[in-house]
């Protein structure tokens, strides 16, 4: 085939994966909503029944008693490292940060403050300025008035001549004062906007930082506590060993019992749902290599292309032979488009989607299968050009 049918047939395959991918985003944006929903009953689930196993731990069969028991050194040591680290670097450092952004405000503050009088004394003396230029003003304009009476303006026309020019300049020095007046009080507005803006930052940030200071002093108190640890070191054993029971547990409440057998469905759920959510993050993750490539491959055709027609005087026209399996490998993207376009049945069977995908990645979607195809591609190429 000419240059001008491989790179038609190229695109082709480059808009079939990447319609491809589409649909596997929308079924992963419909993994995800799923899952958050599920997640949500979940959580809810595993919180009240590590409620009602926290005070019936009689009830609960030896086995997962004592896999609750193990947790509890596992989490009572968490506890204590996480009570050592909120209290030597935790809280001093967003107490530290608090202190800090106080600080900043209040350097601000005395810097606008510091300017103030130095701004004020600027003004003081323009007004001082323009009141003596003013006042000399005034006599000039009464000068020139008393001398152009009658026939003044003829006896006195040089006076007056002068007194106008010395007037248009004072006018002229008004002006400049009252720009410097204008622009002294437009900095100062903007100086203070500033800091005022900047004041609301530091007070919104030192709100956040005293907020985290006073939860960690909160945590540190209970983890202080020694009795209040055990107790949460329980709790979070308890639900730790919840969290991951994968087997019926017998019990001798009947209530608990059930309780158990659910949180074991949801945990299995919660796996079918990770599965699911990691099959298609690698399945789009490899489509889009796929592509990346095939566009690598077609940049290399498009540049042998042009640089046949620019020296076709003595370069012959291309001619590649596409390799079959190279066909094989592309003619599976509507098939597989067709598969997984009903992306809400899909994400309501995380598990099944898994499986599906499983056996592509493993076969006909592998690295080695591709790392072929590509190859392939390769030698055609180098066919194709053997003759320049």
């Amino acid at each position: 085939m000419k240059a001008g049918q491989l790179l038609r047939y190229l695109d082709d395959q480059i808009r079939a994966i990447a319609a491809l991918i589409k649909q596997l985003d929308e079924v992963q944006v419909a993994f995800n909503a799923q899952f958050d929903e599920f997640k949500a009953g979940h959580d809810s689930q595993l919180q009240h029944l590590t409620e009602q196993v926290s005070q019936r731990l009689e009830a609960l069969s030896p086995e997962l008693r004592s896999a609750i028991d193990r947790q509890v050194l596992v989490e009572r040591q968490a506890l204590v490292e996480r009570r050592r680290k909120v209290e030597e670097t935790y809280l001093p450092q967003r107490q530290q940060a608090a202190d800090e952004l106080l600080r900043k405000a209040q350097a601000e503050l005395a810097e606008l403050r510091a300017l103030n009088p130095q701004l004020d004394e600027k003004e003081e003396i323009y007004k001082r300025g323009k009141a003596k230029l003013e006042l000399r003003l005034e006599e000039l304009n009464e000068l020139i008035r008393q001398k152009s009476k009658g026939l003044g303006v003829v006896w006195h026309f040089v006076a007056i001549t002068q007194a106008d020019r010395e007037r248009q300049r004072i006018i002229g020095r008004l002006e400049g004062i009252n720009e410097s007046l204008y622009e002294l009080r437009r900095e100062w507005q903007q100086e203070r906007a500033k800091i005022e803006k900047q004041q609301e930052e530091y007070q919104r940030q030192w709100q956040m930082e005293s907020i985290a200071v006073a939860r960690l002093q909160s945590e540190l108190d209970q983890l202080s506590d020694e009795s209040r640890r055990e107790e949460l070191a329980l709790h979070r054993a308890i639900r730790h060993v919840l969290d991951n029971l994968k087997e019926p547990s017998p019990c001798a409440d009947p209530e608990l019992e059930a309780g158990l057998q659910e949180m074991v469905e949801l945990n299995i759920q919660t796996d079918d749902y990770h599965d699911g959510l990691a099959s298609v993050a690698g399945f789009i993750g490899l489509l889009r290599g796929i592509n990346s490539g095939l566009k690598a491959v077609r940049q290399s055709i498009e540049g042998l292309r042009k640089e046949q027609q620019m020296h076709s005087a003595y370069l012959p026209a291309l001619n590649f032979s596409l390799p079959g399996d190279v066909q094989e490998f592309h003619q599976r993207w509507p098939a597989l488009a067709s598969r997984f376009a009903d992306e809400k049945a899909i994400a309501a069977h995380p598990l099944e989607f898994a499986a599906q995908v499983k056996p592509l990645l493993e076969g006909p979607l592998s690295e080695p299968n591709i790392e072929a195809m590509f190859n392939s591609l390769d030698r055609m190429i180098t066919q194709a050009t053997k003759h320049w």
